[in-house]
């Protein structure tokens, strides 16, 4: 019942080459974060609006933060397979791909400088208040961005949702 070492390897290397990162699958990956992020935004929005408790608000600040880590390293893995190559792409999903890659960078970006600039301000003048309201507006330009970006790459790739 035991298998032997060569059919071990030989499964292994199936596996291997079965796994091996391309840039299509980044781009789907990409995409799957992006959309994650955007309905967390979403969601951070509704918890809000249903004026829920600090610890549900906190907890849903939370994730979208995880989701954001898990789209900054998707959108490395995207960059390391993509640089200087297509790797097969036809035109229309290499455009889609690029553009969600460039949307999902800034939505990063734009999250994690609010978190910075909100927790830096635990008094805080008018001025300082008005520079982070043009932040959080700048994030809500990036989290429309990053949908249209979703949506454009789903019409070219429908299954990498």
């Amino acid at each position: 019942m035991a298998n032997s070492k060569g059919t071990s390897a030989k499964g292994g290397a199936a596996l291997a080459a079965a796994d091996a990162p391309t840039l299509l699958g980044a781009a789907d990956n990409l995409l799957r974060s992006a959309v994650e992020c955007c309905r967390q935004q979403a969601r951070i929005g509704r918890v809000l609006d249903l004026k829920c408790g600090e610890d549900e608000l906190e907890a849903v600040i939370e994730v979208s933060v995880l989701c954001v880590r898990i789209l900054n390293e998707s959108c490395e893995r995207y960059w390391a397979l993509g640089s200087g190559s297509r790797d097969g792409l036809d035109e229309a999903t290499w455009h889609a791909a690029n553009t969600l890659w460039h949307a999902s960078c800034e939505y990063a970006r734009r999250h994690n400088a609010c978190n910075v600039k909100s927790a830096k301000m635990s008094r805080h003048s008018p001025t300082q208040l008005g520079e982070l309201a043009i932040e959080y507006e700048l994030k809500a330009s990036a989290v429309l961005a990053l949908r249209y970006a979703t949506e454009q790459y789903q019409k070219v790739r429908p299954e990498a949702a």
